[in-house]
């Protein structure tokens, strides 16, 4: 890891809180989207096959290598759609905000750069519901290497090691919150670094939340709603939710209902990103693919970094989903913020 005096894991600019995201106009086509155009699978089933691929990346301070989980453990009511991605929206309803001058400068004025490019857009819902993650930083991208091509868990190593900065694609995020409730719930964010003292930015919020540069920033959604709601009995990792009517949400598991909720047991969240280049040269750069990273590079440089840390393992024939490689390329890059605010202390599992 580079010598430096600032923690690689620390935004390169500081968040800023930001209200009035949408417009109503907005906030009423984003809704009608994420009510009518689903069913949604969980967060976890997006990007993780394994217990020590979530480990990983959402992992805790003082994780124990010998407690073996299964990604079963690890499972919340937590819900996500894409709107768009890699510049294509996805879901044709939001092709305007995607591409919106408002988000892409406010993005390209944190950093002061010249060009933006919009990237992911993405929601998540969820009704009363633990919180495992421990903290984690967004995926990072890197000319070549992003969460299109490449494993969640392998993005968080790479961006914990602090060898790839010479191919890093800046970006930003503008991300609005919306629970209208004081049970929970919030956002707790490490500014500073996850070796100092956390802030948090408490709930109820609607049409608030940060500019900010999560990529470079631990952060994590708190469990939110009644404590005795908080479990799903029967939730898998396929389980699926719906919009049902004007305000009700059901989870389902291949068609048959093992919850149901209202709009005021709900916690949202708009998730929006863009990359930004500094100048036409460094959009070029990234565009023609001149100086790209790729899988092969990466692993390789990852491989020979522990080996001169004198880390011994024996190199996996499939190191993207060979779960022993993961578990010790995450203790060889271990890190994870150190404390939590009072007010929202982090979820074990089997303590829940």
């Amino acid at each position: 890891m580079a010598n430096s005096s600032r923690h690689p894991m620390t935004p390169l600019v500081p968040p800023k809180y930001v209200t009035d995201i949408y417009t109503t106009e907005e906030e009423k086509l984003l809704f009608d989207v994420v009510r009518n155009n689903g069913p949604w699978q969980l967060t976890v089933a997006h990007h993780f096959t394994s217990a020590e691929e979530y480990m990983a990346v959402s992992g805790p301070k003082d994780l124990d290598p010998s407690v073996k989980l299964e990604l079963s453990d690890l499972l919340t009511p937590t819900f996500r759609g894409y709107l768009g991605n890699y510049g294509v929206a996805y879901e044709q309803e939001a092709h305007d905000i995607y591409f919106s001058r408002k988000l892409l400068d406010m993005i390209k004025g944190m950093h002061g750069a010249q060009y933006a490019v919009p990237h992911t857009f993405l929601f998540n819902l969820r009704p009363p519901a633990h919180s495992f993650d421990a903290g984690h930083f967004d995926g990072a991208s890197w000319r070549g290497i992003n969460l299109n091509n490449t494993p969640l868990w392998l993005i968080s190593v790479m961006a914990k090691s602090g060898l790839f900065d010479r191919w890093s694609v800046k970006a930003g995020q503008v991300i609005a919150y919306y629970y209208d409730s004081a049970i929970d719930g919030g956002f707790t964010y490490w500014p500073d670094g996850p070796d100092l003292p956390p802030r948090r930015f408490a709930p109820p919020f609607w049409n608030s939340g940060l500019l900010t540069d999560n990529e470079k920033m631990y952060h994590r959604g708190e469990a939110n709603g009644p404590r005795d709601r908080r479990k799903v009995r029967g939730l898998q990792l396929n389980s699926l939710i719906a919009g049902e009517g004007d305000d009700e949400w059901v989870i389902r598991n291949d068609g048959t209902e093992i919850a149901r909720y209202h709009n005021a047991d709900m916690r949202f969240l708009f998730h929006y990103s863009a990359h930004v280049f500094d100048d036409r040269a460094d959009l070029t750069q990234y565009l023609e693919h001149t100086d790209d990273l790729t899988i092969e590079t990466a692993l390789n440089m990852l491989i020979d970094d522990m080996r001169s840390r004198g880390v011994s393992f024996e190199e996996p024939t499939d190191p993207l989903v060979d779960r022993t490689f993961i578990s010790i390329a995450n203790q060889a890059y271990a890190m994870a913020p150190a404390e939590y605010p009072q007010e929202a202390p982090l979820d074990r599992v089997g303590a829940a």
